[in-house]
């Protein structure tokens, strides 16, 4: 016989030697026949059996899961296609959620550093804490001065209680629970070993010290981030001379009044 479904046309195609009819409902390993669109139901039932679920871990293939070619063998293999690129996708974002978790950010890892580093300082007096670059005596070998303030909860309430009947008492409370959540607040600044000295013999308790620190050294005091990449190689010398490794570089000195 001759059939014009392939091509080209007019390829004679012999006989059938042997037919088989299949018997889904019967079969063992389909017990069922293929998907059909009832009375009632649209192409969208076909979106939703191709739904996952349990967030991205159980997936659904077959030719009832997919709209565009439901009912056939080609539509059974692409939607098993279309699910292995899923579950890859899922993966590969379950992958890098971990990363991003487990790895703190830079800020992060620099705030913590530097903390640790202030667990030993080189001199404390008042509510400053130095830790030198270098062990020698060098006046202009740099230095890192953190300031804690401690009463800042305490300095805020009184703000606020002064500023009750003013117009922006919602900023106010909002101060005010920000520091009853942070017990300390630290700021920093970059000295040389001679400011640091100088520092320390200015009497008149912490007030008169940053005072001096403002108006006769010029400094300002920052958080961690406003230092700047001058303190990072600072950062990273001291926690190289600490841990007995070999700096990369040693020219740290700093101006005066830097």
């Amino acid at each position: 016989m001759s059939v014009g479904i392939y091509e080209p046309k007019g390829i004679n195609v012999p006989e059938p030697i042997q037919t088989v009819c299949t018997r889904w409902g019967s079969d063992p390993f389909c017990f069922g026949s293929y998907s059909n669109v009832a009375v009632g139901a649209s192409g969208d039932d076909y979106d939703i059996l191709a739904e996952s679920v349990g967030d991205g871990r159980l997936f659904f293939a077959g030719e009832a899961t997919t709209r565009r070619y439901p009912a056939t063998m080609h539509g059974a293999f692409l939607s098993g296609l279309r699910e292995a690129a899923n579950m890859a996708h899922h993966y590969n974002i379950r992958t890098l959620k971990v990363k991003v978790d487990k790895a703190p950010s830079n800020a992060h890892s620099c705030a913590s550093l530097l903390a640790d580093l202030f667990r030993e300082p080189d001199i404390e007096f008042g509510s400053f804490s130095i830790i030198f670059a270098h062990k020698n005596t060098d006046p202009k070998s740099p230095a890192i001065l953190r300031v804690t303030f401690g009463e800042a909860r305490k300095k805020c309430n009184e703000v606020a209680k002064q500023d009750q009947q003013h117009s922006n008492k919602l900023l106010f409370q909002q101060l005010q629970s920000h520091f009853n959540q942070q017990q300390q607040l630290h700021v920093y600044t970059l000295l040389t070993r001679q400011q640091v000295l100088d520092l320390r013999e200015v009497r008149g308790g912490d007030e008169m010290r940053l005072n001096y620190l403002c108006e006769k050294l010029g400094v300002k005091l920052v958080g961690r981030k406003g230092l700047g990449v001058n303190a990072d190689s600072v950062i990273d010398f001291i926690k190289s001379e600490r841990g007995n490794r070999k700096p990369v570089s040693t020219s740290l000195a700093l101006k005066p009044g830097e």
